[in-house]
């Protein structure tokens, strides 16, 4: 880990858990994209979702996720500060990710996020954000 002041780690710390929270909300899609900056970018291709940028692309992308979606739990672990320069970090988390479709379908996803983040003036915001997987989900290479 990173050597970084207790207030900005408790503020990353909890900008990763609203940004879960308003994911497993399965409606919250403005509170998902306030977590970002305005031209963030969000590259889920690691795991075969698409990259998509900026605020507008992430609620564009999570109004047809959740619009998908049955039900959706979040637990994330393991988080760290890994990079601290004052006004910009890097953090990386675990996360166990589960949905359930409205067609029945199923995920459970074991993987880590990463995120870059920026100080701004709405607070700390997600300028970056990849995923990668520690258990590929069942069927994946």
């Amino acid at each position: 880990m990173t050597a970084c002041p207790i207030e900005d780690r408790l503020a990353l710390q909890d900008l990763t858990i609203a940004y879960a929270h308003a994911v497993d909300s399965m409606t919250d899609v403005e509170g998902i994209a306030q977590c970002f900056t305005e031209d963030a970018d969000y590259d889920l291709t690691g795991i075969g979702f698409p990259k998509v940028e900026g605020r507008a692309g992430i609620r564009a992308l999570f109004a047809g996720i959740l619009a998908g979606n049955a039900h959706h739990a979040h637990y994330l672990s393991n988080f760290a500060v890994t990079a601290y320069a004052g006004d910009t970090a890097s953090v990386r988390t675990y996360v166990i990710g589960m949905g359930r479709g409205k067609d029945g379908s199923e995920i459970c996803v074991h993987g880590r996020y990463y995120f870059d983040a920026l100080r701004t003036a709405e607070g700390w915001r997600f300028a970056r954000y990849t995923m990668d997987f520690l258990i590929p989900p069942a069927g994946a290479a």
